[in-house]
């Protein structure tokens, strides 16, 4: 299967990339900081192996997740709250400096936007967990609102850079203030305990004399939770304004952008329409089921990049919808129709498995097929460097 075209390679000639981070913290703090980093790197060390490296601590501090609380109902040992701080500390940094190592290698490119926000997309899922079971948020309707809300960020920001060109980070963003506070709340996680999030909001802030209907009585991890999707709420209608400003000189044109949100917002009602069907995934798979769902958006959203990179339509339609319309309906028939499901409801976890599996293979050939034939058009390589050209300014 062919996922770019002879047209499209030749595309990339077009290529450039464009961003807008108006966040204070990331210009007076971070980039002082990740422009001394990236000096530490040799010259002979490619962006995307920086990149990798950066994302192999995510994959380390899910593992450490697996190991000791695989179903998110118990604790990690307080040791490795401090390993997913820094875990979360390095990805960021490493995912800040790969630009700059390519601008100092003369390797910037297309393949390292998709390379780099490749990564960034499937971090999105497997970091949702370590976010899940630091915050104590257990197998319920909580750990799916964090997912949906970190999945719909980094949906929005792609969609938002396909129509204008240009990546924005506003003055709060996921990939700077809100890794920030990710990392605070590991390390106050390993200092006094998981157990503390559970605690009541308003008890722990002395806010027990105002009435629930002003504040209700939640706590403390919830809370979190809610400000979380207060903030998704802004960057939706500030991603909206930014297309429509570029889209506004033709309806037709604004309609098609628009639409473009449809695939995200449908997959995730369908997501949540079989949980609610199959209470059982959400209670005791819900981390299979984040994996599905997470690496099913992955491979959304490098679609997305694909086109945007190659100069391409956009992509409404992706072969990895089959699997969970398939689940949803299948779900939804017994309680629906009254009629028995295609698959034995006995055999749903099995279904969920194997769906896990279909999406995982079809994003790797996705992934596989798509540095091969950019490497091959652009004549470089994926984690070196083949043309070695002279230091250029950060």
């Amino acid at each position: 299967m062919a996922y770019v075209t002879e047209e499209q390679l030749q595309n990339l000639s077009q290529y450039k990339y464009s961003s807008v981070d108006k966040s204070p913290v990331s210009k007076y703090i971070l980039q002082p900081y990740w422009t001394r980093l990236v000096e530490l790197f040799p010259l002979w060390m490619a962006p995307n192996l920086i990149t990798l490296l950066g994302f192999s601590c995510i994959l380390v501090n899910l593992a450490t997740v697996l190991i000791y609380d695989y179903d998110l109902s118990g604790e990690c040992p307080r040791w490795a709250y401090f390993t997913f701080a820094l875990g979360f500390f390095i990805y960021q940094s490493f995912d800040a400096i790969d630009g700059k190592q390519a601008r100092r290698t003369g390797t910037s490119g297309p393949l390292g936007e998709l390379f780099d926000h490749g990564c960034d997309a499937l971090n999105t899922s497997l970091g949702a967990i370590v976010v899940a079971e630091t915050l104590q948020l257990r197998q319920s309707w909580w750990t799916a609102l964090s997912l949906f809300t970190a999945m719909c960020n980094f949906y929005l920001s792609t969609w938002e850079e396909y129509h204008t060109g240009t990546l924005f980070l506003g003055y709060f963003s996921g990939p700077v203030e809100g890794v920030i506070v990710i990392v605070l709340v590991m390390l106050a996680t390993g200092v006094v305990g998981p157990s503390v999030w559970l605690l009541p909001f308003k008890e722990t802030f002395g806010l027990t004399n105002i009435s629930n209907d002003i504040i209700p009585e939640i706590q403390l991890n919830h809370a979190i939770i809610i400000v979380t999707f207060v903030a998704l709420l802004y960057n939706i209608i500030s991603s909206i304004k930014n297309v429509v400003d570029v889209k506004s000189t033709s309806w037709r044109q604004l309609g098609l952008a628009l639409a473009g949100l449809l695939p995200f917002f449908v997959s995730s009602a369908l997501a949540y329409i079989w949980l609610l069907a199959s209470p059982v995934l959400l209670t005791q798979h819900q981390v299979a089921f984040i994996l599905y769902t997470g690496v099913t958006s992955s491979y959304i959203v490098g679609r997305i990049i694909l086109a945007h990179v190659t100069k391409s339509e956009f992509p409404f339609f992706n072969i990895v919808y089959v699997p969970l319309l398939i689940g949803t309906v299948n779900a939804c028939v017994p309680a629906v129709l009254g009629y028995d499901p295609l698959i034995p409801l006995e055999y749903e976890t099995t279904y969920l498995y194997a769906s896990l599996g279909l999406v995982v293979a079809i994003y790797s050939h996705l992934a596989f097929s798509i540095i091969r034939a950019f490497c091959r058009h652009l004549d470089i390589y994926c984690l070196s460097i083949k043309h070695q050209q002279t230091l250029k300014q950060n």
